[in-house]
């Protein structure tokens, strides 16, 4: 669904990813792995145009990404940003109706990602980071779109809460692009994995076969499941 070819990307006039190829398979989970730093944010950002590529080009449905119009390009990719991005002073109701495109109400979306109807009324401040990350999954598919991308939308959840935001995402049928620094969510959620290093493409590929590469970062990935 979405194919990367040779892309290379530049931020504050220095290389950032360089000579990407590499696709994200339709209704499938991609895990993007790598360390702080290696592109996997930019990675993001240029699939939804946020950053224009330097070099080489993106198909989106099998056309070139330019050529679809921005705005509708959006819709089409619903986005969970680290920072979940809730406007505070909107309450949780209508941060999902100001996007809603889908046929289910908002109370439906609302309980299809866990979220108690009776919080529909309070604002960002008055949730819990549980509650916040559900109302940002919502807002994100609220124009049913094909596609997800997630941004670490976890790493600040305690491991039952983690776990259960994991397993809303095992549910949803799309093609997601899911960043994250942790393996074991990774191997967990993903079928498919992209691993960046320095803003180069290390691994692409199934995830059971992800064990075997022979790079040296790689493996220092599993050495942590050890611990």
């Amino acid at each position: 669904m979405i194919n990367l070819h040779s892309v290379s990307a530049e931020r504050g006039g220095r290389n950032v990813l360089n000579n990407i190829s590499c696709h994200f398979p339709a209704r499938q989970t991609t895990a993007i792995l790598g360390r702080s730093g290696s592109g996997k944010s930019t990675l993001l950002r240029l699939v939804n145009r946020l950053l224009e590529t330097s070099a080489g080009t993106i198909l989106y449905s099998n056309r070139e990404l330019r050529e679809h119009n921005e705005f509708d390009l959006r819709k089409s990719i619903g986005f969970v940003p680290q920072s979940l991005g809730l406007f505070p002073n909107w309450s949780v109701h209508r941060q999902i109706a100001r996007f809603l495109r889908s046929p289910n109400s908002v109370t439906a979306l609302a309980k299809s990602v866990g979220l108690q109807t009776e919080l529909l009324d309070r604002y960002p401040g008055e949730l819990s980071g549980g509650e916040q990350q559900r109302v940002a999954i919502a807002r994100a598919l609220a124009s049913n779109p094909p596609a997800l991308m997630m941004d670490e939308p976890f790493s600040a959840l305690d491991p039952i809460l983690r776990r259960d935001m994991q397993d809303l995402v095992l549910s949803l049928d799309k093609t997601i692009l899911f960043v994250t620094h942790d393996l074991r969510e990774a191997l967990r959620i993903s079928k498919h994995i992209v691993f960046l290093s320095q803003g180069r493409l290390v691994f692409e590929g199934a995830t059971e076969a992800f064990a075997t590469c022979p790079d040296a970062e790689v493996q220092a990935y599993f050495r942590t499941l050890e611990a």
